[in-house]
């Protein structure tokens, strides 16, 4: 199975990007350096938790060669 790339970059990465994102904004929602209302804190950690677990399973495909980068 190939990954095909977006912008020139696979998606792993740019999953990872976006997980960093996520993890920014629910830092700074939990310090409340920014407002956000705990509904939302709450599905921005479901989020993170489902992206995380799709990025690892495509993060170890890849490391065994399961899956390939094209």
């Amino acid at each position: 199975m190939k990954l095909p790339l977006i912008l020139g970059l696979p998606i792993p990465i740019l999953g990872g990007m976006l997980l960093l994102l996520l993890i920014i904004i629910q830092i700074l929602g939990g310090l409340k350096v920014i407002k956000m209302p705990f509904k939302c804190h709450k599905w921005t950690a479901i989020v993170i938790l489902i992206l995380g677990l799709i990025h690892a399973i495509g993060g170890l495909g890849i490391w065994f060669g399961w899956i390939q980068i094209g």
